[in-house]
C-alpha cells in the first residue's frame, strides 16, 4: 500500500500516512514524500520508530547535512544529530534546554542558513512544549501592496552578536572568536524558493533592521512585519506526541517553541539539520 497525504491547514502542512515507521523507503516512495513536502513547507510523520542511523539516512536524501556548532549537544557517535533536552546524564546535559523560542528560521543568522530541519521527539511533557509553524509563502501573498512595495529588493541585516543574549540567555555569552565567526548577514526579506520559484516572506527574531532605511524606521518595519507573519491565519500548532517527527522546510516557514514545566517534565528530541544555499 502507498503512501497518502493527510492536509493539516489547507494547503500549509500535511501529514503522511501509511509510511514505514522506520522511514526506509523506496525511491519512488521518497520522491512522493519529497513532492509533498515542497508543496506543503511542513511534514508530520506520526509512529515513527527511527535509529539514529534512520533519522540520518533519510534526511540525507534529501541534501547535504549540516553539523551544529558548537558540538556539545550533538548526539555522541552521531554528530548530524542536535539533542534537545531538558534532562542531564553524569551531572552533564544531554541536550540544549529551552531551545527556538521565538519566531525564526533556523540558520537565519548565517550567511548560508538552513534548507530544513527534521525533529523526532523520543519524550514529550503532557503539557506544554508544542511548536508552532507559519506559512510564509501565505504571509507574502497576503502583505498589504503598500509593505510589499516597501521592502521587495530590501535586505534585512540578521544579527547573532545583537541578540544572542536575547535568545540565548541561559547560554555563556559569545566569545570574541564566536562573535568573529558569526558576523551580521544581510538577507532579503521577500526570498525566492530555488525549487518551487515561489516567494516567501523572510524575517525571524534575528532580524534586526533594514538596509538602506533609518535605524529606528528599520526596526519598527521589521517589527511590523514579525508580528504579521505570526497571524493566527498563517499558523499551525503542533501538539507532539512520543514518535512524532516533523521536518519542515526553512526556506518558507517559520517556526516557534512554546514553553512548558521543564523544572517537573521531560522533553527529549533529536533533530537533524539541511544545508541550504544563500537566499535570493
Amino acid at each position: 500500500m502507498g503512501i497518502a497525504l493527510r492536509p493539516i491547514k489547507d494547503r500549509f502542512g500535511a501529514e503522511i500516512v501509511g509510511i514505514d515507521p522506520g522511514l526506509d523507503v523506496d525511491d519512488a516512495t521518497f520522491r512522493a514524500v519529497e513532492d509533498a513536502w515542497y508543496g506543503h513547507n511542513i511534514l508530520l510523520f506520526r509512529g515513527v520508530k527511527m535509529t539514529p542511523e534512520q533519522h540520518i539516512a533519510f534526511t540525507r536524501r534529501l541534501g547535504p547535512l549540516h553539523i551544529m556548532t558548537p558540538p556539545q549537544y550533538n548526539l555522541p557517535g552521531h554528530p548530524e544529530i542536535f539533542v534537545v533536552a531538558n534532562v542531564e546524564e553524569m551531572g552533564k546535559p544531554v541536550g540544549m534546554r529551552r531551545v527556538g523560542l521565538g519566531w525564526h528560521t533556523d540558520g537565519e543568522d548565517k550567511k548560508i542558513p538552513n534548507a530544513g530541519s527534521f525533529l523526532y521527539a523520543l519524550k514529550v511533557p503532557p503539557e506544554g512544549g508544542d511548536t508552532m509553524f507559519a506559512d510564509m509563502y501565505g504571509a507574502w501573498e497576503a502583505l498589504p501592496e503598500r509593505i510589499k512595495r516597501r521592502v521587495d529588493g530590501r535586505r534585512a541585516r540578521f544579527s547573532r552578536i545583537a541578540m544572542h543574549h536575547v535568545h540565548y540567555p541561559y547560554e555563556p555569552p559569545l566569545t570574541d572568536t564566536q562573535k568573529a565567526e558569526r558576523p551580521d548577514v544581510f538577507h532579503p526579506i521577500a526570498r525566492t524558493h530555488p525549487r518551487t520559484g515561489r516567494k516567501a516572506l523572510y524575517i525571524g527574531r534575528w532580524a534586526c533592521d533594514i538596509e538602506g532605511l533609518p535605524a529606528d524606521e528599520g526596526r519598527a518595519l521589521i517589527e511590523e512585519l514579525q508580528d504579521f507573519a505570526a497571524r493566527p491565519e498563517f499558523v499551525y500548532r503542533h501538539k507532539w506526541r512520543v514518535g512524532d517527527a516533523v521536518l519542515w522546510d526553512n526556506r518558507c516557514t517559520l517556526h516557534c517553541a512554546t514553553g512548558f514545566d521543564d523544572t517537573k517534565y521531560t522533553r527529549h528530541m533529536h533533530r537533524t539539520t539541511l544545508e541550504g544555499e544563500v537566499p535570493v
